[in-house]
This record gives C-alpha cells, structure tokens and sequence, in this order.
C-alpha cells in the first residue's frame, strides 16, 4: 500500500521550504483556510466538539501544558459562538472535578449551553466520581456516540 501525503501550502510557499508569517500577520479575528485545507472543515459555522484525554496540552513541561490547557480554555469561552460540546477521558477527566483550576472556565461555557461531558471509567480509576462539580459522566460508548454526532471535532494535543 502506497502512502498519500497531504499538501498543505500557506501563502505562496513551496513544498521545498516552509513558510515564515510576519509577527503583523498574526490575527484575533476568524481564521480563513486556504483552499487546500478546506476539504477539512467543509462549514465552518457548525459547531465544535472538543474532545480532551489530558489534563495538559504539549509533550514539554507538565505545567506549562496546564497552563497553556487553560489558555485553550479561556480562549474557546471567549469566541462568540461557544463549542457544542467537551468531552473529557483519562487524565482529562481530572478538569471537572471540585479542585480543577479551569472549574469557573468550564461553568462558564456549560452556563452558554456547551455540553460537558465527562468518562465514567476514566473517573472511577481516579476514584473522582463524587467529586464531579461540572458536566455529566457518560459511558465511553456514548461518548463515541456523541462524537459521532459531532460536526467538527478538536482534539487538541
């Protein structure tokens, strides 16, 4: 079997080079993808399921990664049309509990009508299931099914 490898070129760039973007190109408004990556997401206007497996974003320094999940966060409670849903398994199971540092971030996108949802499993082998402040808990197999619904997932790493 032969392997694909997908293009994708910024800008006016070539694939023998990377592109570099000007510290003025950096934007907060929406974000237009080239042609070439429209074929990922078809309708940007519907909504997104985030889905996290962690308690951290990056491979790097563990608190670094909070903070940069925190970020995340802050940053998705901000847009003006909030994810449809976050789904939360294994050490993300963690962010919903009483002592998460994103506790007030994550009430605030489940009081804008986002869906918090969080693995049942993943909260047992923490042994967290009474200490739940935010979402629902959920069988893995609906979590699947739920992301099954989703029009867009980002499963940020």
């Amino acid at each position: 079997m032969k392997k694909r490898e997908i293009e994708a070129n910024f800008g006016h760039g070539t694939t023998d080079h990377a592109t570099t973007l000007p510290k003025t190109a950096v934007s907060t408004g929406p974000i237009k993808l080239p042609e070439k990556l429209k074929l990922f997401s078809d309708n940007p206007a519907e909504p997104v399921t985030v889905v996290f497996g962690s308690d951290r974003l990056g491979e790097g320094d563990p608190s670094l990664g909070r903070e940069l999940l925190k970020t995340f966060l802050m940053a998705l409670d901000d847009q003006p049309k909030p994810p449809e849903a976050l789904i939360f398994y294994n050490a993300g199971a963690q962010l919903i509990l009483e002592d998460s540092p994103v506790l007030a971030i994550l009430k605030s996108l489940q009081h804008k009508r986002t869906e918090v949802l969080v693995c049942k499993t993943s909260l047992f082998h923490y042994d967290a299931k009474g200490r739940v402040a935010v979402g629902e808990i959920r069988t893995m197999a609906m979590l699947v099914e739920r992301m099954l619904l989703a029009h867009h997932i980002l499963w940020p790493k």
